[in-house]
């Protein structure tokens, strides 16, 4: 047996040594590291507009009601899949349109549809293809294509020890992100608060700007203290709305307002109109008076003369 291979069983071994250790709590610490995806989000799914036409990111989950511009991502993504399957963009997705995406072998584990419906069941019996509609209603693709750009090797990889620790910042025990990263540290979980009712660890997360809709991954890193051995938590991704301005919606009282704002303004004008024009009739036109010498005249001022 080689030096070498000495040493690989000894690794070996304590490897397992350490698997068949019980973990203990109080031999655990925590640290938890935030990054900003906002950027990618942007790009990928491009910006929606409030009622001033400023742009925001998209939120992530959002009704598109009667507009496009107020889609979310996940219903950004389930309208941009339809309109890629849909090769005639003629507004129907046919059966072969939609297998040459969802082929026979990828049915078998994913329809793309929730519950794992069929294309048949949701199409009927009518046409043999899906609306935007049906097709809006029934896609179950959304969160995989978001969690692709969350987890892009390209952009972001937040889910590893080496990736959240490199890329990542981290968080000071307040719970305030803006605040210096150097002054963060290992902490137990007495440190924290827990949820009623699961015991799982919870921190208050503030300091993060919140004012285009941005969008961050959050992670947990947990480190044992006498192996010193590292792994990571799921990540999460977060996004705090950003109050966007939309015109307030009127009612009856506020449409009898105007109309009565509106006609006192209109009386106003009438009689400041009739004013003008009563004024403008009975000003005095200027007379030109000729008075001739006479009696009456008031005679020349000493040492005045006129000339002739």
């Amino acid at each position: 047996v080689t030096v070498r291979q000495a040493e690989a069983q000894a690794g070996r071994t304590g490897i397992i040594e350490r698997a068949n250790e019980p973990i203990v709590d109080g031999e655990l610490e925590y640290m938890l590291y935030w990054t900003e995806v906002t950027a990618q989000f942007r790009e990928r799914f491009g910006v929606m507009t409030d009622s001033l036409g400023v742009e925001y990111t998209r939120l992530l989950d959002n009704p598109c009601g009667d507009s496009d511009r107020k889609c979310g991502i996940k219903q950004q993504a389930t309208r941009s899949e339809f309109s890629k399957l849909d090769r005639d963009q003629d507004g129907l997705l046919t059966r072969e349109e939609y297998q040459q995406q969802y082929t026979a072998a990828r049915q078998a584990h994913d329809t793309g549809f929730t519950g794992q419906a069929t294309f048949d069941s949701i199409a009927g019996n009518s046409s043999g293809a899906l609306s935007l509609e049906q097709w809006v209603a029934n896609f179950a693709g959304a969160q995989a294509i978001v969690d692709a750009t969350v987890k892009d090797p390209h952009a972001a990889t937040f889910w590893t020890v080496c990736s959240v620790n490199g890329t990542g910042s981290r968080i000071v025990p307040s719970g305030n992100a803006s605040k210096d990263q150097t002054r963060a540290v290992w902490e137990p979980w007495t440190q924290f608060d827990q949820k009623a009712g699961d015991g799982r660890l919870t921190r208050e997360i503030k300091g993060l700007d919140d004012g285009d809709n941005n969008i961050y991954i959050l992670n947990i890193l947990v480190r044992h203290r006498k192996t010193g051995e590292y792994a990571a938590y799921k990540p999460h991704v977060i996004q705090r709305k950003t109050p966007l301005y939309t015109p307030k919606e009127m009612n009856d009282t506020d449409y009898d307002m105007i109309i009565a704002v509106c006609t006192v303004f209109g009386v106003i004008m009438a009689v400041l109109i009739l004013a003008l024009l009563f004024t403008r009739n009975k000003r005095l036109r200027p007379k030109l008076i000729i008075k001739r010498p006479g009696k009456a005249a008031k005679p020349p001022l000493a040492g005045s003369s006129v000339g002739l």
